[in-house]
């Protein structure tokens, strides 16, 4: 069911362009148009279909859209809002894809005009992969997809934007920015933390013994540099205190660890392992 005409994508990459293939899948729009910064992604997300359209510039790609989507990485994000919303519409509704919500709210509500409106989104879905030709239909389908609400926020804008999430087959929850950052820290950005850490820690000559569990513990660490780099310093204060937290516990099995002690190693583990079960398989588990 189309709820709006146009909708412009900035940024058709991995997400970007789930986002376009999703929208095609579901019917949500007459027309997904995608604004491109090289030739050749432009060529690549019309071979995916990820896009009906592109566009080489952000003047000619938003000027019909009745929805902006930003999908570029953090860094760009508040910059090509400001562009887009130069030649964007009257009552165009502009959101994000970004990992980090406080830092990017906060310069987006200092220029948004009033007959304009952004909300920030967060779909929460992904893989370590960038390129528009890892695009999937229903990369959104039963993923958390997290919106900011803010006192400016306009609530005719959200409740379209919340509709069209759920649509696109994401959990929706609504919460604040800084609510957003300080769970994210934990639950994303540290573990991409630690598992760059855990891949840059091992030793060359062990890769060649190292198997299922290393790969499954350090997937994310193939992950783009440049954009977790990004990610990272954009959320920093948060994840250096989720940094501590996790600490803190390791410090706990260390320590239980050299005193070869049985009992206090197993507390910890089962501990850590009810967690992971209630995430895996449901909270009743």
């Amino acid at each position: 069911m189309k709820q709006f005409n146009n909708i412009t994508i900035i940024g058709v990459g991995l997400i970007g362009g789930s986002i376009g293939l999703g929208i095609k899948r579901k019917h949500l729009a007459n027309k997904v148009i995608g604004v491109f910064r090289r030739k050749s992604t432009l060529d690549k997300a019309l071979a995916r279909k990820a896009v009906d359209a592109g566009s080489m510039t952000i003047k000619d790609g938003v000027k019909d859209a009745d929805l902006i989507i930003l999908a570029t990485p953090v860094h760009l994000i508040p910059g090509m809002a400001e562009e887009a919303m130069k030649y964007a519409k009257k009552g165009v509704i502009i959101t994000d894809a970004g990992s980090t919500k406080k830092w990017i709210v906060d310069k987006i509500e200092k220029i948004v005009p009033h007959s304009k409106f952004f909300v920030g989104s967060h779909p929460m879905a992904g893989s370590e992969h960038k390129s528009v030709e890892f695009a999937v239909s229903d990369l959104m389908e039963g993923s958390p997809c997290i919106i900011t609400k803010t006192r400016n926020t306009d609530k005719t804008a959200m409740a379209k934007l919340v509709k069209f999430w759920k649509a696109m087959g994401a959990q929706v929850k609504v919460m604040s920015p800084e609510e957003h950052d300080v769970s994210v820290a934990m639950i994303s950005h540290l573990p991409h933390l630690v598992a760059f850490s855990l891949a840059g820690a091992v030793p060359i000559k062990d890769l060649s013994l190292a198997a299922e569990g290393f790969k499954d513990t350090t997937r994310v660490a193939s992950s783009d540099p440049e954009l977790w780099a990004d990610i990272f310093l954009s959320n920093s204060s948060r994840l250096i205190k989720s940094g501590r937290t996790f600490e803190r516990y390791y410090k706990k099995l260390i320590k239980a660890l050299s005193k070869k002690d049985h009992g206090g190693v197993v507390r910890l583990l089962k501990s850590a392992k009810s967690k992971r079960d209630k995430f895996v398989y449901g909270k009743n588990s």
